[in-house]
């Protein structure tokens, strides 16, 4: 079965900002581990920022995209945060393009 994540911030959680990003470490780094993964990681709103070097998921997002996990990250987004230039990992795209991709997929699961 094709799915994908869509995930629109860099924590998990609402309550905590510190045990919201230690959660999303982890889901990363176990994803990784896990025996399906998705065909996308689809990254809008503060999500965008997950691709940023200095976070700590980071580095277990490059090692999905390395097992063929398209992850693609909204360029308005990334212009809203200025961050555009500072990425480095993922594919920059557009809301049409996930738009596109969410109804391709058989099922989209929101963090």
């Amino acid at each position: 079965m094709s799915f994908a994540y869509y995930i629109a911030s860099d924590k998990i959680g609402e309550q905590d900002s510190k045990l919201g990003a230690i959660l999303m470490q982890s889901f990363f780094n176990k994803l990784i581990e896990a025996g399906e993964l998705p065909a996308y990681i689809l990254l809008v709103e503060r999500g965008v920022r997950l691709l940023l070097a200095e976070f700590p998921a980071f580095e277990a997002l490059r090692a999905l995209e390395d097992k063929g996990v398209e992850i693609l990250a909204c360029a308005t987004c990334l212009e809203f945060y200025d961050i555009k230039d500072k990425i480095i990992a993922g594919k920059i795209s557009n809301m049409p393009s996930i738009i596109e991709i969410m109804h391709k997929v058989e099922k989209v699961i929101r963090l």
